[in-house]
């Protein structure tokens, strides 16, 4: 059939000089997202301190968003000021620039005082924003006038300010312009000692109240130190706190404290005598996630950051909840650093969130459905029947759960002999419950059954095939064969250990790798990887011919930081752990559209991600080659290229018609 058709080729060849040369692209379009930090107006990552003015005006240190925002008391924006150094050249953070504002304080004038932690200085504003000064210094020091990570901060009726300097264990008083009046504390749980202190307040007489956050109490001194009373101990009673962290007084001089651990706030009298309190963990109304900051209006209205809820939430004095702003969803959906994500035959997704020791699970779309921990997930899969195996990178070990987080059992302990771990960074199943295990500091791959029964294992340190260096992570497909990440490399093995092939070296062209993390393997047997460092993802066939690629480094729809997780369900959408960006993004494979003249879209005949069948009728014929020839630009400007690249050299040219014509 193909020499009766080759004049008609040859005539294509004759014409073809003219074609325009277009770069692959993915193949595949965002869906959604979720996990990542809010930053938009009235959204907070992780606020710290708050102050309320004499005209009822909030403000609030928004610390990991780098800002200042203020609210009326309803929580209604008003405006924001502040950015960190990050994309900056400069290494010194300028006037107005924050790295993690801690607390902040107003003075009788308007004027906003914020502890900017982890550059160890003060900086002084007016309402609005607008700089004023800033004392302190670049690095940390103990001398006097120096911080070293200032967290809490208040100023008295004289405008005196006074800061909690937390590293140095003292507080320090300034006048409103910086210079430096005295000091007292040092380490220790004596009285007026103190053990990194976070939060202080100055009540109407000018008596100073410290909260001594390592030594789980609250002590009260005169303006200048000298010790007056002290309360608290560690423990969850009436009167005791576990690391409390801000403070403040109303008009009658009542003492509010954040009891952070306890996820609480508890009010006394101006001595120390318990009044209640109010909170428990939680994502509801009036309850908390490690509260930092409070503040007391004018009309005794409480005013708590609820940090890790990333949300203000208001109350009456007395702890009635009025009103909240912020996140208004779950804290489950916020994620930190996910390392690994997997899918069950559901689609549900279960992500291991390193950054707070759990595993989430949620439906497919991001709906929260639970979550459990207690250990560093470094690695998730599922298996047919639901079951999740978590690699415990800290514990060197593997622990199964059912698919709602119930315990099953475990295995694994530090060392090199069979059955042990050296920092476990992967895990996947196959279709019959046997459990593959990337045992990255030993240099191999271990196989077990369901319930951690030894099997056998491979690998070495090396680069000659067979051999693997740090292997991250590992992967099955339906035929049983396994893909191992290690180093710049994806190489390929029987179920057994039995080398098969490799691909990749290092780079950032279409089928190098940048220290990838990450494999997956879809039903069809298509294999995507997770190239943290390109800040992609690659897709590629079973024997690691190049596919497509999506990803550039951003915090955008469809860029990545540091992707370091990637799954595919059974429909084909693809799950990224999106690291750096704190998120989960879902991705679909984008098919081709119809090509002129035909009514019908391309055909993947092979399943293999190349679209041969151009004119969708079910077969291979001649006319597919005249009509992927005559539409080459308008294939070009509509894409995805990557579906119709046949010989994978990252481009359409002249020798995708030769392929596609010999293959009729």
């Amino acid at each position: 059939m193909r020499s009766s058709y080759f004049p008609y080729l040859f005539c294509v060849l004759l014409l073809c000089s003219s074609v325009q040369v277009v770069s692959a692209e993915g193949g595949y379009g965002y869906i959604t997202q979720w996990g990542s930090w809010r930053t938009g107006d009235g959204q907070f990552n992780q606020p710290g301190g708050i102050a309320v003015d004499s005209a009822g005006i909030v403000y609030i240190a928004d610390t990991d968003n780098q800002r200042i925002q203020t609210f009326d008391a309803d929580g209604t924006f008003i405006t924001k000021w502040g950015n960190s150094r990050y994309g900056s050249t400069s290494y010194r953070l300028g006037d107005g620039q924050f790295n993690h504002p801690d607390s902040i304080a107003v003075d009788t004038g308007g004027n906003v005082y914020v502890t900017d932690r982890s550059d160890n200085r003060v900086q002084k504003f007016t309402s609005n924003g607008t700089f004023i000064t800033r004392w302190g210094m670049e690095g940390w020091g103990s001398l006097n006038g120096q911080f070293m990570g200032p967290r809490g901060i208040a100023v008295d009726g004289a405008e005196n300010v006074y800061v909690a300097d937390w590293g140095n264990h003292r507080v320090q008083k300034f006048t409103s312009n910086g210079m430096y009046i005295t000091k007292w504390g040092s380490e220790g749980s004596e009285d007026g000692q103190f053990e990194e202190p976070q939060g202080v307040a100055v009540d109407n007489a000018g008596n100073i109240f410290v909260v001594d956050t390592g030594n789980h109490r609250v002590q009260k001194f005169t303006s200048n130190g000298i010790f007056i009373a002290k309360w608290g101990g560690s423990g969850s009673g009436d009167g005791q706190f576990e690391e409390p962290s801000g403070v403040t007084v109303d008009n009658t001089g009542n003492v509010y404290v954040t009891d952070t651990n306890n996820n609480r706030v508890q009010k006394f009298t101006s001595n120390g005598t318990f009044i209640t309190q109010w909170g428990s963990r939680g994502p509801g109304d009036g309850l908390f996630e490690e509260p930092q900051g409070v503040a007391v209006d004018s009309e005794g209205n409480v005013y708590v950051t609820d940090t890790k809820n990333s949300r203000i939430q208001k109350f009456t004095s007395n702890g009635t909840f009025i009103a909240k702003w912020g996140y208004q969803g779950q804290k489950e959906m916020l994620i930190n650093l996910p390392s690994d994500v997997a899918v069950d035959s559901a689609g549900n997704v279960y992500i291991a969130e390193m950054g707070e020791n759990q595993i989430l699970k949620f439906t497919s779309n991001g709906t929260f459905i639970t979550q459990w921990g207690g250990s560093r997930p470094s690695g998730v899969t599922v298996d047919s029947a639901g079951n999740v195996y978590v690699v415990d990178m800290t514990n060197n070990r593997v622990q199964k759960f059912t698919s709602n987080g119930t315990f099953i059992t475990q295995w694994g302990s530090l060392g090199s002999e069979d059955g042990q771990f050296d920092r476990p960074s992967g895990v996947t199943v196959d279709t019959a419950g046997n459990v593959y295990v990337a045992d990255k500091g030993n240099h191999r791959i271990q196989k077990f059954n369901s319930t951690g029964g030894f099997i056998t294992k491979w690998g070495r340190h090396g680069i000659e095939d067979g051999e693997l260096g740090l292997p991250s992570d590992v992967a099955v497909d339906s035929a049983g064969d396994v893909y191992v990440v290690d180093a710049d490399h994806v190489k390929k093995f029987t179920s057994n250990g039995t080398f098969i092939t490799i691909w990749g070296s290092e780079g950032p062209g279409d089928g190098q790798f940048l220290m990838p993390s990450d494999v997956a393997v879809d039903s069809a047997g298509n294999v995507y990887v997770a190239d943290s460092n390109n800040d992609r993802i690659q897709k590629f066939t079973s024997n690691g011919t190049f596919i497509t690629k999506w990803g550039t480094y951003g915090n955008g729809d469809g860029q990545f930081r540091y992707p370091q997780g990637v799954a595919v369900d059974s429909t084909g959408n693809v799950y990224v752990a999106d690291m750096s960006n704190d998120r989960i993004q879902k991705f679909a494979p984008v098919g081709p559209p119809i090509i002129p003249p035909s009514g019908n879209a391309p055909l993947d005949l092979d399943h293999d991600g190349l679209y041969e069948d151009i004119d969708g009728n079910g077969g291979r014929e001649f006319n597919d080659v005249v009509t992927f020839f005559n539409q080459m630009d308008w294939i070009g400007d509509h894409g995805p290229v990557g579906a119709f690249d046949f010989n994978t050299n990252g481009q359409i040219d002249f020798n995708d018609i030769i392929i596609l014509f010999n293959e009729l």
